[in-house]
């Protein structure tokens, strides 16, 4: 196995590994985390991963539980979901975390490139640990002390919903399953143990504690951080790629430049 940096800050490429080889992934596991721990996000090339061997490899970095999120599950395994696009309405299109509209947001992904376009449909990382060690220190303090709302209703995902089942039955069921919730502005990272800007554009509505206008321009300034580049790294997909990446330490964006050529990628939450 072999590793190369993409970024100083974030990303490394992975090579001389067989993800379907579960003996390779069992020898290499104890490395495979301290990788995704210090870079946030690692990515594999040339793999052939069936539903089940994914999963082996998401489990290598933690739980591994059914499918809770917007998307469909994939029909041989319930805890693969199916992310199939064609350029238009993806609602990933904006920087943001996964899930953290949930009590306990997922702490990280395996995404697996079945289809991908012949150019585009690129996916951006962003570190928002180094994000935050960027800001002042009386910033620093007074981020530490708040809490800010989050809500799954984003446009573009209530939009989804709708669209599987324009009944509305499947949208209400969710909207009663997942209420607004709290999180903390600086999130305190289970493993690393780094502070996290733990804010972002897609699900953040409101910050408790301050005035409205102080709430939206935190959000604003917050979640622009991930637009930095000298924090970022970007990935050009090819079929058979896979990424792993730390859900509480990043943010991402799927670059929405590929219509009308099809995409489907294979997603694995990974739980703590």
């Amino acid at each position: 196995m072999h590793v190369e940096h993409l970024t100083p800050s974030i990303g490394s490429e992975i090579g001389g590994i067989d993800l379907s080889d579960a003996r390779q992934v069992e020898i290499h596991a104890p490395r495979l985390r301290e990788l995704l721990a210090e870079r946030q996000v690692i990515f594999f090339r040339d793999q052939e991963l069936s539903p089940a061997a994914q999963v082996r490899v998401a489990r290598v970095f933690g739980k591994v539980e059914p499918v809770s999120s917007t998307f469909p599950s994939h029909p041989d395994d319930p805890h693969v979901e199916l992310l199939i696009t064609q350029g238009t309405q993806t609602g990933t299109d904006i920087w943001h975390a996964d899930l953290t509209w949930q009590a306990t947001p997922p702490a990280g992904a395996c995404l697996y490139a079945v289809e991908v376009p012949q150019t585009g449909g690129d996916t951006m990382w962003a570190s928002m640990t180094t994000a935050y060690a960027s800001l002042g220190k009386d910033l620093q303090a007074h981020l530490k002390g708040l809490r800010a709302v989050h809500n799954w209703e984003a446009p573009a995902l209530r939009d989804n919903v709708l669209r599987r089942d324009p009944s509305g039955e499947l949208y209400r069921a969710t909207r009663q399953k997942h209420v607004p919730i709290e999180q903390p502005v600086v999130l305190e990272h289970p493993v690393t143990g780094q502070p996290v800007a733990f804010v972002n554009a897609l699900y953040t509505t409101h910050v408790l504690g301050v005035s409205q206008d102080e709430g939206a321009s935190l959000i604003a300034f917050l979640s622009g951080l991930a637009k930095v580049p000298e924090w970022q790294v970007r990935f050009r997909w090819r079929k058979g790629s896979v990424a792993v990446w730390d859900n509480l330490a990043t943010q991402h964006y799927a670059v929405n430049d590929y219509y009308p050529a099809p995409r489907r990628m294979h997603r694995v939450a990974i739980r703590r």
